[in-house]
């Protein structure tokens, strides 16, 4: 699956090694076009570990058994982190605040987006792969020390809120869009619309803390935001 990829990527660094042997280096490179699959930002702190590992490989210092060894260990847990943090936490928050942007600024929707998200995910490939090969094998303990499974939930609490936050906005720009002219301000139907959106978010960011997905919270959040919708079409009809 990622193996060609994995061992593309390693092939720089690998012919630097091996410059005065060819045939070595083809045999090294080789050794990495086997299966293997992991998150592909999770993958940068292992690739420069494995760097790291062949140099010393080529020095004689260990067996080239270890870097597979490390490679497979790691392969379920990366993934798994990656997915939770990245595709998990940090893409629905870079959505809802793209949308937001959107509501907001226009066109600068999709450049929020685009920062956001890539702040995370680029951060991870430079400095994964930079601490893997100053590290190591010892970069375990580094990426378990960013502890992303937990930054991960903190995430999922912070995009339910944003998007409490983005539902509102939608809501009270129908409000203004459609309230007819010459009718009394109902400024209390916007308190009603505070409460039928902060207190749902409230009650999922709860829900959120057991282990349910963000992205069946954000469905759950549109009931209350069309319960309203329906209150405000009733007020308008009587009013």
């Amino acid at each position: 699956m990622q193996g060609l990829g994995f061992a593309a990527s390693l092939a720089h660094a690998i012919r630097d090694m091996y410059k005065k042997d060819n045939d070595q280096a083809c045999a090294v490179l080789k050794r990495h076009m086997v299966f293997y699959n992991a998150h592909p930002y999770m993958a940068s702190p292992i690739l420069g570990a494995v760097i790291k590992m062949e140099e010393e490989v080529k020095g004689g210092k260990r067996d080239a058994k270890d870097i597979s060894y490390f490679k497979e260990s790691l392969t379920g847990p990366y993934g798994a982190i990656g997915d939770t943090f990245f595709w998990g936490a940090i893409r629905p928050l870079a959505s809802v605040l793209g949308v937001i942007s959107a509501l907001i600024w226009g066109l600068w929707g999709p450049v929020v987006f685009l920062i956001v998200y890539n702040i995370f995910h680029l951060w991870m490939r430079w400095f994964g792969l930079c601490n893997g090969y100053r590290l190591g094998e010892d970069v375990v303990e580094y990426i378990k020390s960013l502890e992303l499974p937990e930054w991960a939930l903190r995430v999922r609490l912070i995009t339910t809120v944003f998007f409490g936050i983005l539902v509102a906005i939608v809501v009270f720009k129908w409000f203004k869009y459609t309230t007819v002219e010459g009718q009394p301000d109902r400024i209390y139907l916007i308190f009603l619309m505070a409460i039928f959106m902060v207190i749902p978010t409230i009650l999922l960011s709860g829900v959120l803390r057991k282990g349910i997905s963000v992205s069946l919270a954000i469905y759950l959040l549109f009931i209350p935001a069309f319960v309203f919708l329906i209150v405000m079409n009733m007020f308008q009809r009587i009013g």
